[in-house]
Parts: structure tokens; sequence; C-alpha cells
């Protein structure tokens, strides 16, 4: 590991144990690099976070005055602290899916074992300069519109005839689909994304967008896989809670994917398309990953293609609770989630037109088989 090039990083150590605190510095005393901030407790270490600009928590979970689960929370519902990894100190399996909830990154166990412990804050501390990428410029959206047709147009093609098509867009769209299909060969993950990708574009439709931005946004859908041209494991993240590790990987993929994106042309398509990238895994309770954004910190873009992918995702394969679900299992699914995993909104209006989304999906996944057959 080469901490030089990570630079000085501020390891806040929070435990009420004063020998805990000791034997975490005591541990990792080799590495100059590291400076150390102690709290003996979460009231302590909330004030100190607002006095100093900390690289990364390790957190204890039973202290007084503000345990560590109280602790946690404030952190993440704090823009100030979006990107600070927090590990919490413990080995109960049983609270991890708490705290995952919660926003925990990592998590340590006593006794601490050097190599654990460096190459876990290692990781993280580099991870984390690694994303210190620019925003994308929010493009302006339509308001959801009230009374809103249930009435589904199928089409197949993109339908351009009512907006101007920008050569830029075209050419990006056109590039990046041609990488893609260097990166993805298995057939199933192809139909998918043929499916969401459609999907996508109806209910940007029906939620109030216009052709063009639809398009984008289906579009958009597509070209969030870029990552895997430059990550290890060809696969999508379905996990409906990450593990510890998994939530490493799914960084490294989101990063991976925003930066072959943010050398293009800033067009209105390039943004749309950072904005899933960044927060497709969001949820609207602030529940998700990365940055346990929220409600309207999510952009509606991202609801979108979130809510199509797990309802395909659960008619079509083993996940989530490692069951293939029916229509009326979907349904009540999704129902249960709006508000929660995804925007109440957009929920209501796709569950408004179930029916006529189920009857879209099994048509694309038809013309798809009778393709192969031919």
């Amino acid at each position: 590991m080469e901490w030089n090039k990570l630079g000085d990083i501020k390891l806040m150590v929070v435990d009420d144990d004063e020998f805990n605190r000791q034997l975490v510095m005591s541990l990792l005393s080799p590495i100059k690099t590291i400076s150390f901030i102690e709290a003996s407790d979460g009231v302590e270490a909330l004030a100190l976070l607002k006095q100093t600009e900390i690289d990364m928590v390790l957190l204890d979970l039973h202290m007084p005055n503000l345990n560590g689960y109280k602790t946690l929370e404030a952190i993440k519902k704090e823009s100030n602290y979006d990107g600070v990894p927090v590990a919490i100190l413990t080995t109960d399996e049983d609270e991890k899916t708490k705290l995952y909830t919660l926003g925990a990154d990592d998590f340590l166990s006593k006794p601490y074992k050097l190599s654990e412990l460096e190459s876990r804050i290692y990781t993280h501390i580099e991870n984390r300069q690694q994303e210190k990428v620019k925003e994308p410029i929010v493009i302006q959206e339509q308001s959801i519109q009230e009374g809103v047709s249930k009435e589904l147009k199928i089409k197949y093609k993109q339908d351009t005839s009512t907006y101007k098509v920008d050569p830029i867009e075209q050419s990006q769209k056109e590039i990046l689909y041609n990488l893609l299909n260097l990166a993805i060969q298995d057939e199933t993950q192809i139909n998918s994304i043929q499916v969401i990708a459609r999907l996508s574009r109806t209910l940007a439709e029906l939620i109030g967008y216009g052709k063009k931005i639809s398009n984008d946004i289906s579009a958009a859908s597509v070209v969030r896989n870029i990552g895997l041209l430059t990550f290890s494991q060809t696969r999508p993240f379905l996990e409906y809670e990450f593990s510890s590790q998994n939530k490493i990987l799914y960084k490294k993929y989101i990063l991976s994917a925003y930066q072959l994106l943010d050398v293009s042309v800033e067009t209105e398509f390039i943004q749309i398309s950072k904005k899933v990238i960044l927060q497709q895994r969001e949820h609207f309770d602030g529940s998700g990953f990365p940055k346990q954004r929220h409600e309207n910190q999510i952009h509606k873009v991202a609801y979108i293609i979130s809510l199509v992918e797990t309802f395909d995702a659960l008619l079509s394969q083993k996940n989530f609770n490692n069951k293939i679900y029916t229509p009326k299992e979907t349904y009540d699914f999704l129902k249960a989630e709006g508000g929660q995993r995804f925007h109440p909104q957009i929920t209501k209006i796709f569950l408004e037109n179930f029916e006529n989304f189920i009857e879209l999906r099994n048509k694309i996944i038809n013309k798809n088989i009778n393709k192969e057959t031919v």
C-alpha cells in the first residue's frame, strides 16, 4: 500500500474506552501520514466534525450520551459529511442490517488485526479521493402532471419526429452503445437492458417528460452500464441490501462509469446519464447508497430507471428474496416500496398502468425470442 500517495489523512476514533482508542492509534502509528482525532462519545464526535475536515471515522456502538447508532445517523444526514466513510466497530451480524440502512460503510471486528485495519482504511480513503469529482449540472425537468393519461402507446423505435436530433448527442449514443457491445455478451442481460430502456421511456412520457428527454432517459438506462468496461465482474448489481464488500465494488463501478462520461461534451443526454449513474441506488426515504440522498435530493430520472429495473428484475430472475415474482407479487412489492425505496407519485403512476407495462414487457421479450428463432 502506497500511503504517501494518499497524502495526509485525518482519522477519527470514537470510543468511550480510552484503551481501545489508544490500541487503534498504536497499531497505525507506523503510518506517518495518519493523524488521529479522538472522541469519547457521539456528542464529542459531532462537535469535532464541525470543527475540522475528517477523512474517515471509526465508530464504536455502545457509548454514553450519544451512542453509535444515533451518531452514524447524524453523520449520514449531514450533507457536509458526504463521502466520509464510517466503519463500525462490531462483530454482531444481527446489527449489521440495521447499520447498513443507517449508512454504515464498513465493519471492523475486535480484537483488531493490523492487516485488516490498514487495508480497510486504505481502500476507503483511496475510493473517497477518487470520488471527488464534480457533480453533474442539474438539468431542467418538467413537473409531474396531474391527470396523466393511462393509455400507453407501444412503439419500438425512437420517435424523433417532434424534435430536432442533436448530431453530437446522436454520436455520443452510438459510440457508447458500440462500446457496451464489447462489455455485454450475455443474451439475457441484453434483453433486460432493452426492456428497461423501452419501459423507462414510456414511464418518462407518462409522468410528463417530452419526447426528447424521454428518449434521453431511455438511452441513459443503457449507458449507465458503461462501468462494465473497466469492471472485473461483468454482472449487474441487483442486491436489495449491499454487503460491505459490494459497497466498495459498487463505488468503483459508479466511478468508472462516471469518469468514462465525464470526458464527453456536456450535452443534455450526458447530464441525464451522469445523474442516473450517481443516484440509481438512492432511496426516497434516505436508506439508499452511496450518499443516502432522499426525496427531492434524488433526480426523477434516477427514480424512473430504478423502479423499472426493479420491476423487470422481479419478473425475470431470482434476486432479492431468491425467487421469481408473479405479476401480483411484483405489484404488491412495488406498492409497498412507494415512499420508501421509490418516489411515491412516480410509483402511483406506474401502478396505475401496471397491466400495460406487463403487456409491453411481454411484447418486447416475445419479439426478441422470435428474432432468435428466425
